[in-house]
């Protein structure tokens, strides 16, 4: 049901973490700007899972729709790091991330 629509929003389904110390650590988590309008978080989901385990994906909207960046969460660091090393600077829909 992960991005399923929900009242007109995309839901977003997530493990528990109970340990507040492991989510809010920020390891894994990686920030994603000038992305294409059209990428909602299914897209980006779809663009860095071949990288690792993605705990949480999100492209943030308002009333308008995407407002051009979103946040992948992985389950490691090296994991993000990989898709910093290999997406950094790639053109994504004609748009330079």
């Amino acid at each position: 049901m992960n991005f399923d629509l929900m009242q007109g929003k995309p839901m977003r389904l997530m493990w528990s973490q109970r340990d507040p110390s492991l989510r809010k650590s920020g390891v894994g988590n990686i920030f994603i700007k000038n992305l294409e309008k059209s990428i909602d978080s299914e897209g980006l989901y779809d663009i860095f899972s071949s990288f690792g385990t993605i705990l949480s994906c999100k492209v943030v909207c308002d009333e308008n729709g995407s407002k051009g960046f979103g946040f992948v969460h992985f389950e490691t660091h090296e994991a993000a790091g990989e898709a910093i090393e290999k997406l950094n600077s790639m053109l994504i829909n004609e748009q330079k991330v």
